[in-house]
């Protein structure tokens, strides 16, 4: 009885602890390499429309964006707003894409993607 017990516990914890991953983990960022650029332009506004009828506005970006040795490359990639100019930002690209992104400042870029974006 007392292994049963024992064995129902670790179980338990185990599964607490996948599902506190599966909370915390963003899947997006995993693995992906980072590219640096910067918002010059407004994006182009493309709308859907839902099964229900509600309206969605994406807005679609193409700019050049450099990694941490200043290799360029152009990156597509929506946003679910339009995006301030002149924000600097740092971008998840995986296989099939940008993944995700964050805004950070000038500071926290590498210092040859820095150059380029002067």
């Amino acid at each position: 009885m007392k292994k049963f017990l024992l064995t129902i516990a670790i179980l338990f914890v185990v599964c607490l602890g996948a599902l506190y991953a599966l909370m915390t983990i963003d899947f997006n960022r995993m693995n992906a390499d980072h590219y640096y650029l910067q918002i010059t332009q407004d994006g182009e506004v493309s709308e859907s429309r839902a099964s229900d009828g509600k309206v969605y506005k994406d807005y679609n970006y193409k700019l050049p964006a450099y990694n941490e040795d200043g290799k360029e490359r152009e990156l597509e990639f929506m946003a679910q707003k339009d995006l301030r100019k002149d924000a600097y930002l740092k971008m998840y690209v995986k296989k099939d894409g940008v993944s995700s992104y964050d805004e950070v400042k000038f500071e926290e870029i590498p210092e040859k993607a820095q150059a380029k974006l002067k």
